[in-house]
């Protein structure tokens, strides 16, 4: 590489702190790790008089600015921190895969400064790629139908002198494409973006609605939102995807059946015919139907058990116009938010939630938008890196 196009502009160049001049002192060398090992490098080294910055231009065209690890290796190092625990990802991932040798520290650091970038980009409503709209997937009626689900899944949490504190709740949203059996036509089978961190409901609904606009979430006929009927959830989705129809997670509205069965129920036979008996009425007759039946039911249950029941009613009287499950089946909808909870899982549980694990708000915030961002499309961990990375 020439001399100038290795960081010498002659005997000024433009400081970019303060827009003065900087003008050359010497070539001096320092440390680097790139995907071969540590080495040493030389560059020019500019100094302004003007604000007391120096600075080499070589670093910047690089993207060494502060690091020692070069842009590819602090891409290794973040994907094996977001992968497994800091002390595996640089133990075993990068040592067996790589042949770098980094510290846990230096893994935890680089993990967690990239999803802390990744989150100020986010914040500042940055996009990663050209708007594409996804080829919808198409319902029984051969409408598109676009899909968003949100969910909360808990973090413990590590206070002041390795204290225990209470945990605290990290939203996962997506916007997805999910297969339907409806629609034979090939297409990609990962179209999917996620959002995961600690997030003020208010700014999570901006970058939402920002991440469903890229992927052309006003051009699919039927837009469905899926929930599990959480405190605040339905009016974040009514709120942001206002033309959506809303869907209570059937699984989980089963879930309140069961509840109730197995605390009315002392037979098994008899338990698991009423729960069959009340799914059946669920999914073809809608939540309306199994409200007026666990109304008429209320002289028949056992005092250990009103209170539960009591819950159960005002569970289906609350959400019953999000169970119109008759509907949702015949339209060839999806009726249950198993992206969204397996989301929960695979970006937050798997990582964060490890044996003995314990996190601060700004790690943990900075690890889930990392995660998540890896689990979205390809295409948008690509254009994080190739562009976002300094």
């Amino acid at each position: 590489m020439s001399g100038k196009k290795r960081g010498y502009q002659g005997a000024s160049c433009v400081c970019t702190g303060c827009q003065g001049d900087a003008r050359f002192v010497s070539r001096r060398s320092r440390s680097v790790v790139c995907l071969f090992g540590g080495i040493r490098v030389t560059r020019p080294y500019y100094h302004c008089a003007l604000c007391h910055a120096g600075e080499s231009p070589w670093d910047q065209e690089l993207g060494l600015t502060n690091r020692l690890l070069t842009p590819a290796v602090a891409e290794l190092a973040t994907l094996a921190g977001t992968m497994e625990s800091f002390a595996r990802a640089a133990d075993v991932n990068l040592r067996k895969m790589t042949g770098l040798r980094l510290s846990e520290s230096t893994v935890e650091r680089t993990t967690e400064d990239a999803g802390r970038r990744l989150g100020e980009l986010l914040g500042q409503r940055i996009k990663f790629g050209e708007d594409r709209v996804w080829d919808w997937q198409r319902d029984a009626q051969g409408r598109t139908c676009a899909y968003a689900s949100l969910d909360a899944t808990g973090v413990r949490r590590q206070g002041e002198n390795g204290a225990r504190m209470e945990g605290r709740m990290a939203y996962v949203a997506s916007i997805y494409n999910p297969q339907s059996k409806h629609d034979e036509r090939p297409r990609d089978a990962h179209q999917v973006r996620y959002l995961a961190g600690f997030y003020d409901l208010d700014e999570l609904g901006v970058q939402f609605r920002r991440q469903a606009g890229q992927v052309g979430w006003d051009e699919a006929e039927q837009q469905i939102a899926l929930s599990d009927g959480g405190s605040g959830m339905e009016q974040f989705l009514r709120r942001n995807f206002p033309l959506a129809e809303i869907i209570i997670d059937f699984w989980h509205a089963k879930e309140y059946l069961v509840e109730l069965a197995q605390a009315t129920f002392n037979h098994e036979e008899q338990r698991q015919q009423w729960i069959d008996k009340m799914c059946h009425e669920l999914k073809h007759e809608g939540g309306s139907a199994v409200h007026s039946q666990l109304e008429a039911m209320e002289r028949e249950v056992i005092p250990s058990a009103k209170e539960l029941h009591r819950q159960t009613v005002g569970y289906f009287a609350n959400h019953k116009h999000k169970m119109n499950y008759p509907k949702y089946v015949a339209n060839g909808w999806q009726i249950g938010s198993g992206p969204i909870e397996s989301a929960c899982r695979t970006i937050v549980g798997d990582r964060l939630k490890g044996s003995g694990m314990r996190w601060g708000d700004d790690g943990a915030d900075a690890v889930c938008h990392i995660r998540a961002l890896s689990r979205s499309e390809p295409d948008q961990w690509d254009e994080f890196w190739r562009r976002h990375r300094n």
